[in-house]
């Protein structure tokens, strides 16, 4: 096996395999017209007839020497330009991570072909990123999201590997260093720093318990229900729903409708009923969705709720006899041997993104999309005209808005940076189902990525071959089942407990720790502040292990810390003796942080063990 082709093995592994593929297709295919490469490694550019390296030595030196002293201490590093790949593999050990943006093809063949690099692309010490791949706002969202690095973020600033790149792709550096920012800042945005959200999300977890418990069974729904049907429609409500409503009650018959809570009023005014009515609010507001509503109509009308869902919107569908399932997340890791029946789903943080993987995994392959605008309508509603909640209430919340491409790829229309996450999210579901057909006919608001665009009447015509058939509402758990397993989950949580008990120990032991340290600062050996340091390490280590944290408790917990730190090694300090002490001071913090949020966790785990 050639060098080449271990990396392109190494890619394909799973690493980028995109770009494997890429490189697979054109040594299968074509040969370097552009680029050449000698025998000392330098690389000669046809186009501009020039060397990428003036002095070979003295430049990389010169560049790994810079790079190094502008980023001591830093986790990651970005650097445009794959160049002959002798900096990438020089600098990688000196970083957890190593991003190599590159947009000609044929320096990616040559580098890989010169310098093995297979087990740092493996181990993930160095990602090369494709500049030029169609999915590259996806690739970077899931990097810039590790456990890692979602932390570090503040820290980047883009390199070059030598002065060639500056001198011929500065304005592929400008473009791609955008890109950065815009999937940092979106990853950024949806972080929980203070932990605010995710404890308000797992107060209302465990409140939906006993509720879920006495609810159906979401893989009840599963087993009964995928694949019985292969099209359906996803009503969202944008502004441009209303105009959909006579098309949508004419067919409703021929389709499964899967209705996001707040378009639920409006086909409900109209005598349409949703086949699935989905919820994931942790707040109360949309219990106004519900109200006035004769169930009578709703007999055969499923309401899918998240896991996190505001436990009186709950109790309220429940009071009147609807048919309720309360789903977990799919990255619900805690109590997964416990909770399975009522797994898992990925829920999303907004309730079209919970239709639409609802719908792909009771298995459809044809989902029609209306009312998703993601836009303000000409006249500057968020919603259509008599939504619940507001036809502008988004205006009223003070997003930041922009511009973004509208529906049909033609002008702009004005958005806000919420929808526009959103959207970005979207097109990462809909790119990871490219076997699904997904269908906007929204006719209206902004363009979404990886959809087809036509009319509903279009997509009513294509697929309206036959009538759906009425399927039962699946069963619930017998009170004594359900009863055993409440047991079984109070049993698990008051082990919790008393884990969480020892670690909040330990967390104060350590924190009385670093009070002493502090005070005699510079007395301490330098070995001692070294072995103090890898012993909060160890003890952050231990915590993921030994506590079952609420995901996003646990990344905002992370995220806090790294923040902390991050605006420490910003400050690139040379003496270690600096370092440490200020570490420190940054790890006191964030043990008061820890355990003010570690406590609180704990009086909700106890409010449920003491009600039962």
């Amino acid at each position: 096996m050639t060098i080449l082709e271990k990396n392109i093995q190494a890619l394909l592994s799973g690493v980028n395999e995109p770009l494997g593929n890429k490189l697979l297709n054109f040594i299968q295919n074509k040969t370097c017209s552009c680029f050449n490469i000698d025998e000392n490694l330098n690389i000669y550019d046809k186009t501009h007839n020039v060397f990428m390296y003036e002095n070979l030595e003295e430049e990389l030196n010169f560049f790994y020497q810079s790079i190094l002293e502008k980023t001591p201490r830093y986790p990651f590093v970005c650097i445009y330009g794959i160049g002959n790949a002798l900096l990438i593999k020089n600098l990688a050990k000196h970083y957890k991570h190593l991003f190599v943006f590159e947009s000609e093809i044929e320096l990616f063949i040559l580098a890989l072909s010169m310098l093995d690099l297979s087990e740092e692309l493996c181990s993930g010490k160095i990602y090369l990123v494709d500049v030029k791949e169609e999915k590259v706002n996806i690739q970077l969202s899931i990097l810039f999201d590790q456990k890692d690095m979602f932390g570090y973020l503040s820290l980047y600033e883009m390199f070059i590997n030598c002065s060639y790149y500056e001198k011929y792709f500065i304005e592929e550096i400008k473009k791609i260093d955008r890109v950065i920012n815009d999937n940092m800042n979106l990853v950024i945005r949806n972080l929980d720093p203070e932990c605010k959200l995710s404890l308000i999300c797992y107060d209302n977890f465990i409140q939906n318990i006993p509720l879920m418990l006495k609810s159906i069974p979401f893989q009840r729904i599963i087993q009964e229900r995928k694949n019985q049907f292969e099209n359906c429609i996803v009503v969202c409500a944008g502004p441009s729903l209303e105009k959909q409503i006579p098309l949508l009650k004419k067919y409703q018959e021929n389709f499964v409708i899967f209705c996001a809570d707040g378009a639920f009023p409006l086909l409900y005014k109209n005598d349409i009923i949703p086949d699935y009515v989905l919820n994931l609010d942790y707040e109360e507001h949309p219990i106004e969705f519900f109200k006035n509503i004769d169930i009578n109509k709703l007999e055969k009308t499923l309401f899918i709720l998240g896991q996190n869902t505001f436990p009186s919107i709950i109790n309220f569908l429940k009071s009147k006899n609807l048919s309720v399932c309360i789903v977990l997340n799919q990255n619900f890791n805690d109590y997964r041997f416990i909770f399975h029946d009522f797994g898992y789903l990925d829920i999303g943080t907004h309730v079209g993104h919970m239709c639409y993987t609802l719908a792909l995994t009771l298995g459809f392959k044809n989902i029609i999309i209306i009312g998703q605008d993601l836009a303000y309508s000409k006249e500057g509603n968020s919603h259509f005209s008599d939504f619940a909640l507001g036809e502008n209430i988004d205006h009223i919340l003070n997003i930041p808005s922009l511009k973004t491409l509208a529906y049909g790829g033609v002008g702009e229309v004005m958005t806000h940076i919420g929808w526009d996450d959103y959207r970005k999210k979207l097109e990462f579901l809909f790119s990871n189902y490219i076997y699904i057909n997904f269908y906007n006919a929204t006719e209206g608001g902004a363009r979404i990525a990886f959809t087809k665009e036509l009319s509903f009447k279009e997509c009513c015509l294509k697929f309206a071959n036959e009538k759906k058939k009425i399927l039962e509402i699946p069963k619930t758990f017998t009170l004594n089942r359900s009863n055993k397993l409440l047991n079984k989950i109070l049993e698990y949580f008051d082990k919790n407990l008393k884990i969480i008990n020892l670690v909040l120990e330990d967390a104060q032991f350590l924190y009385n720790a670093l009070d002493k340290i502090l005070i005699k600062q510079e007395k301490l050996p330098l070995k001692i502040l070294y072995n103090f340091n890898e012993t909060m390490e160890d003890f952050i280590t231990s915590i993921n292990e030994k506590l079952c944290f609420f995901e996003r408790i646990q990344k905002g917990l992370l995220s806090y810390k790294e923040f902390e730190l991050s605006q420490i090694i910003a400050q690139k300090i040379k003496k270690d003796e600096e370092y440490f002490i200020l570490i420190f001071i940054a790890y006191k913090k964030w043990l008061i942080f820890f355990i003010e949020k570690i406590e609180i966790e704990k009086g909700i785990l106890q409010k449920l063990v003491k009600n039962f």
